[in-house]
């Protein structure tokens, strides 16, 4: 068994989540429950082999070998059941940021990029700043928030001339697992009107119980889908800079490898190569058995939330360890709500940046103990924001 309930010591240690506490929040002694990382270690195979690496001495230029790219073909197969040829794999530093490359490779000034909202706050940070036109297609939901895609809307905007679509499987912040019918429905859609699919799926190692993840790469022909991962949210290394693309059309990868090369865009960091390949060969027992803890952290919250403040609605959780909370019955708005909250001590995303200010997003990957401490604090800002004066 391994340990998800010591806290690892991130408080001053440069990380991000918890270091901007006092700068961006005003808080410093506030609990982040924000930035999509986790609060407990990463896999100690991981460290071993960093450290054994590290112990050598030496920090050159480096090539993408053989075995990593076995090792990603490999967790592919096992996890996702996509058997791909390890070629197809292109490498980068992160998927964002290969987002950006790939929307700046496959499309020109001004091509619509369609995204489906609400959603992860960078896809459209991505296309605007390319200089593409923004599509927003929004998800719909019922009245127990639960989320899916009005194929209808989505088939009129796909058809208005969208060139990309950038699809967020599983999705964040909403939690929704697609189902294999959605998938392919989806790349139906983007074959028939002339529109690249890119997958975001770099959650997609965390699902729940009861729920299974389709790539979109099983989906779609050969020249019409791209999938991009990284094992940066499932083992917590996204600070060592490796994700990577999966392209099977032998026309679409060379495209973009020579546009990457062209301007200098390598394979990035040693040590990130060696974290994925290890993760990928010998940390499935730990991905297995962190599902199971967040799993149980995502019913504690319901179980909180559901005696404390059972009209705040929750969005089903099948995937990601980001919950999507409703305080729309605040009468606040979301900026608003976690204002309050990091007066409480609590640092949470407000949803007005993914595209719908009613509702908030809670990380849920930390130790128990650490979540058990912050949900009162939670509670005391939606509860602030939402008195009347």
């Amino acid at each position: 068994m391994y340990d998800f309930d010591t806290p690892a010591p991130r408080a001053g240690s440069g990380a991000l989540k918890w270091d901007l506490r006092g700068t961006s929040f005003g808080n410093p002694e506030a609990l982040p429950f924000w930035v999509a990382d986790s609060d407990y270690m990463s896999p100690p195979e991981i460290g071993r082999a960093i450290r054994e690496a590290a112990d050598r001495c030496v920090f050159g230029y480096n090539l993408v070998t053989d075995s990593w790219r076995r090792a990603v073909a490999g967790w592919i197969k096992n996890r996702h059941d996509w058997e791909i040829d390890p070629a197809w794999i292109v490498p980068s530093t992160g998927v964002v940021w290969e987002l950006d490359q790939i929307v700046r490779c496959f499309t020109d000034l001004g091509d619509k990029v369609l995204i489906q909202t609400p959603v992860y706050d960078p896809f459209a940070a991505v296309v605007k700043s390319s200089g593409r036109t923004l599509v927003e297609n929004r998800l719909i939901r019922d009245g127990g928030l639960h989320y899916s895609m009005d194929f209808s809307d989505l088939e009129r905007d796909l058809a208005s001339g969208v060139k990309l679509m950038v699809l967020c499987s599983p999705h964040n912040p909403v939690g929704r697992v697609w189902t294999e019918t959605e998938i392919r429905r989806v790349a139906e859609l983007c074959e028939k009107h002339g529109a690249l699919l890119v997958s975001d799926e770099i959650h997609w190692d965390i699902i729940m119980p009861g729920h299974r993840h389709f790539t979109a790469g099983r989906a779609g022909t050969a020249e019409n889908v791209i999938v991009l991962s990284a094992p940066s949210k499932t083992f917590n290394v996204a600070g060592l800079k490796c994700s990577y693309a999966v392209i099977p059309s032998p026309a679409l990868r060379r495209k973009l490898e020579c546009w990457m090369e062209a301007r200098h865009m390598d394979s990035g960091n040693n040590m990130g190569l060696i974290a994925c390949e290890v993760a990928y060969t010998r940390c499935a027992k730990w991905a297995d058995e962190q599902n199971e803890y967040l799993a149980q952290n995502a019913a504690l919250v319901r179980e909180y939330f559901g005696e404390r403040l059972p009209q705040m609605g929750i969005a089903p959780l099948q995937g990601t360890y980001l919950m999507w909370l409703d305080i729309s019955f605040t009468g606040a708005g979301s900026e608003q709500v976690c204002a309050m909250m990091n007066r409480a001590g609590a640092v949470l995303n407000d949803g007005a940046r993914y595209g719908d200010d009613g509702f908030v997003r809670l990380n849920i990957a930390c130790p128990r103990a650490q979540l058990l401490q912050g949900l009162p604090r939670v509670e005391e800002g939606i509860r602030r924001a939402g008195e009347k004066d």
